[in-house]
């Protein structure tokens, strides 16, 4: 290496610990989707590493980086990109995860593909949305939405649906946090 510096960086969401993410996949599969980030292509978020150059890359066994890749799957952190035609080898896209939440209460998660180009603009047309209590609309194309435990994405509506107890969600939460998107209709019982 003759005279240089890598002054590349990354940056994490902060929501991947605060949800316990982080913790439930593991440090094998965190370690593996910063690797994978580390390698997206600027513009579309794809990366092409083989399976042994990402053990090399994280001092993992093959085995270890198969598991991590099911995991990351699992978990909504990872995409595959199947070969199409003259592409013999699958690409990954690393995904990220934001929790929307009233309080101590899941009302779904957010999940996009990790195209550093656009994320941190994507993040905040979304944030703003949400704010301003909406789940549908031009920045969540390209987004997946999963409903919180309890909560069902009714199709016909566009919007989550849920049973809440009005113990569980206090409107000084409410407005502490943020607004009810109004594409969540909760029912108190």
């Amino acid at each position: 290496m003759h005279n240089q510096i890598d002054t590349s960086f990354q940056t994490l969401q902060n929501d991947l610990f605060s949800s316990g993410m982080a913790a439930k996949i593991g440090m094998n599969a965190f370690g593996l989707w910063s690797a994978i980030k580390n390698y997206s292509n600027y513009n579309t978020g794809e990366c092409w590493p083989g399976m042994r150059q990402l053990a090399d890359l994280t001092g993992l066994s093959m085995g270890t980086v198969q598991k991590c890749i099911k995991i990351l799957l699992e978990g909504h952190l990872l995409r595959i990109v199947t070969g199409g035609a003259g592409v013999r080898a699958n690409r990954y896209v690393a995904r990220e995860r934001l929790d929307v939440r009233v309080g101590n209460r899941l009302l779904c998660t957010i999940v996009m593909d990790y195209v550093p180009a656009r994320m941190r603009d994507k993040v905040a047309l979304i944030e703003g949305d949400v704010r301003q209590g909406r789940l549908t609309g031009p920045s969540f194309t390209e987004c997946e939405i999963i409903p919180g435990p309890g909560f069902a994405w009714d199709m016909e509506t566009g919007s989550l649906k849920a049973s809440v107890s009005h113990e569980e969600i206090q409107q000084s939460e409410v407005d502490k946090v943020c607004a009810i998107p109004s594409s969540v209709h909760l029912v108190a019982h």
